[in-house]
């Protein structure tokens, strides 16, 4: 079992790494340190000869110094075969950069170390081995680093960089992925390498690539999904295979595999800073994209590059989201007493702006409506600062008269509390740390970036974590990756909150109107490869929705508000437009909801039934961490003609599990069929059902 770091939420900023072996290599050493060994849980480091090996208990990854690098040599772990991988690897290193490191460079290796950390707190426990090598002749000091996490079926990677006396970044022409022509063709070939696997792709394989789009209050209508995957089937590779959109890739043999993730701000329509791609081939795997220029590259520090995750599976496409998932929250830990909410955001119901939603006389009237209706967190967005607004925002201290006396003592008085939007780029991080003091508790919407450089990221990051440390456990931030400018990504930056998912407004600007079938399918894509307590969704009032634009007003209040139940619900409306029905219907349903609310903002989530298409079946299955069952949230759609469906639900075929209803209490006893289906009823279209299901 792996330590959470709410473990040591109070001592999150100690010294809580310890050094368990360190040790300096001569500059003529020839070998890894002798006899080096660790091991934290289910953890284990060991060197022995040549070879360094790292396993979490789930994976086993065993990598040789070569005198030019170390290179992968060996993957164990359930179900993996050893013809999967070829025998001898093509690469004298895992990692090279072109014009200064190759598989003929020189290596002198100048220190091991083998940690037990937690990241001051944000990510959970993990032995960390760090080796430290010398390229004298391309004058760049580099460090390889590994994060074993007990239990976990992946295993992280990272390379840090550093310049030494006389390197000459100008020397390297090809860091990044590049294009050159042959023959009237346009080809890409690969950049700086970061990570490599020795894949034999000569053995019966397909190739599973799969990306995230960013911009998604912009992919609104049913031909720009949020997802882009692609199958590619066919073997042996006899040339190279270049894929420069996705995030992961995943090896299927059958129906077991190996899956490399890049932790990086990659999109599927941005690539963001020198993320690379996926190059498969007759020497094996390599993912390219080391996030630095060579002028990025300095000598006062070590700086990083974008991280890989190697991940095991088996079980299937279901087998692989499992496996993702669960390695992302071990790398991306969530804290329910921080992280887990329904929050109100006053910018939902904008004509298009809304600013005048943060005038403070509506503020105090809208918290006590909140709190009546069950919301847990008021947002103020755009306009509470003393100056600007948009991307022009500055002086994130309060406009009001008495500061934040008057908005703290109301919600105070009714149990609610606040949250605030902030053009990040432009604040200043002692403002931010004054207003989190004033109001005890705020989770931050983080809006308006472009992350054009190392220094960039290196700099809001360096904010997330000086706010965060400044008061644990009481703030956090929800990356907005709106619009079409390099952001954070799907699998980079959650340790400091989740991620902002789609503007929808009421009918202005008429392209983000809310549908609730477009709604509900983005939010299916999401689920399938993202975890779903890392996503915030919008939740707009289907009453107010504009009829020429949308049947939303042919859905009731509950219908659009359940299809954000698995994730970060936010209340992306006003309590004070709400008719009395519409009120009591959601008053009555968050009630529900939070009698369930841990146990499904703690479980795995996936995506069930058919991609929402306005006539379909569809909906959600989260998979408990704390009990042997979980939750069913079903949707029969608006122009679905049946009222009783066959569908199939993950991991369970031939068990009989007992569902009850949260709305109405009734029970039953099902035997689920050998192919995972189970046969349900709604008798209504436009209408769901919220299951809790228990294992016999």
């Amino acid at each position: 079992m792996f330590v959470p770091p709410d473990a040591f939420r109070f001592i999150p900023l100690l010294a809580v790494a310890v050094v368990l072996c360190t040790c300096a290599i001569p500059a003529c050493g020839a070998t890894l340190p002798k006899d080096l060994g660790a091991t934290l849980g289910t953890a284990r480091v060991v060197v022995r000869g040549d070879d360094l090996t790292v396993t979490t208990g789930k994976i086993t990854r065993t990598w040789r110094w070569t005198g030019h690098g170390l290179v992968t040599v060996s993957i164990e772990g359930s179900g993996v075969r050893q013809e999967w991988l070829l025998p001898n690897p093509a690469h004298h290193s895992d990692w090279n950069l072109p014009g200064a490191i190759d598989d003929q460079a020189s290596a002198t290796l100048v220190s091991m170390t083998v940690n037990t950390s937690i990241d001051d707190g944000f990510s959970n426990q993990y032995l960390e081995v760090i080796t430290t090598i010398r390229y004298e002749k391309a004058k760049l000091e580099l460090q390889h680093v590994i994060w074993g996490y007990p239990g976990a079926p992946g295993i992280r990677t990272q390379l840090r960089v550093k310049a030494l006396a006389g390197f000459a970044s100008k020397a390297i022409a090809h860091a990044a992925d590049h294009t050159y022509n042959s023959y009237g063709s346009t080809l890409l070939a690969p950049g700086a390498r970061v990570d490599a696997l020795p894949l034999n792709f000569s053995q019966p394989n397909s190739r599973r690539y799969w990306g995230y789009c960013n911009d998604p209050g912009n992919r609104h209508d049913q031909s720009k999904d949020m997802l882009q995957e692609k199958i590619v089937r066919g073997y042996p590779i006899f040339q190279e295979e270049a894929i420069d959109w996705a995030s992961g890739t995943a090896v299927e043999f059958g129906d077991q595999g190996l899956v490399l993730v890049k932790e990086s701000p990659k999109c599927v329509n941005q690539q963001a800073h020198l993320t690379g791609g996926f190059f498969s081939g007759p020497q094996g795997l390599a993912v390219t994209g080391w996030g630095l220029a060579p002028d990025e590259i300095v000598p006062d520090r070590f700086r990083e590059c974008w991280a890989t995750w190697c991940i095991v599976y088996q079980g299937g496409n279901e087998g692989l989201q499992l496996a993702l998932k669960q390695f992302d929250r071990v790398r991306y830990p969530v804290f329910p007493q921080r992280d887990m909410f329904i929050l109100s955001n006053t910018w939902g119901p904008a004509n298009p702006g809304g600013e005048q939603f943060t005038a403070e006389d509506f503020v105090l009237k809208e918290i006590p409506l909140l709190a009546d209706l069950g919301v847990d967190v008021l947002q103020i967005d755009d306009g509470w600062q003393k100056a600007g607004g948009g991307s022009g925002a500055s002086g994130f201290l309060p406009k009001y008269k008495n500061g934040w006396k008057d908005i703290k003592a109301a919600a105070d008085k009714y149990g609610v509390r606040l949250g605030l939007w902030v053009a990040i780029r432009n604040a200043n991080v002692a403002d931010l740390n004054f207003d989190l003091d004033q109001l005890g508790y705020i989770t931050w919407k983080a809006d308006f970036e472009h992350l054009a450089s190392r220094s960039d990221y290196e700099g809001r990051i360096a904010k997330f974590r000086d706010v965060m440390k400044h008061s644990w456990m009481n703030t956090q931030f929800t990356l907005c990756p709106e619009y079409d400018d390099p952001r954070y990504g799907w699998y980079y930056c959650k340790e400091y909150g989740s991620i902002y998912f789609q503007n929808i407004q009421e009918g202005l600007p008429p392209h983000l109107t809310m549908v609730p079938y477009q709604v509900l399918r983005q939010h299916w894509l999401m689920a399938k490869y993202f975890p779903a307590n890392k996503l915030q969704v919008m939740l707009q009032n289907p009453k107010r929705t504009r009829k020429d634009l949308s049947d939303a007003h042919l859905h009731g209040h509950a219908y659009c508000f359940a299809m954000g139940l698995p994730f970060v619900p936010e209340f992306f409306q006003c309590a004070q437009f709400l008719d009395e029905g519409g009120f009591k219907e959601l008053k009555d349903l968050i009630k529900i909801y939070k009698a369930h609310r841990e146990d499904i903002f703690t479980s795995i989530t996936f995506p069930i039934g058919d991609l929402p298409d306005n006539a379909s079946w569809s909906g959600f299955q989260m998979v408990s961490q704390q009990r042997d069952g979980g939750y069913l949230l079903v949707f029969r759609e608006l122009h679905s003609t049946e009222s009783r469906h066959a569908l199939p639900l993950k991991f369970l075929a031939g068990k009989t599990i007992t569902l009850t209803d949260t709305k109405t209490n009734a029970q039953q006893t099902v035997l689920v069929g050998p192919d995972g289906r189970i046969t349900l009823e709604i008798p209504h279209p436009a209408d769901y059902r919220l299951f809790r299901y228990t294992t016999n």
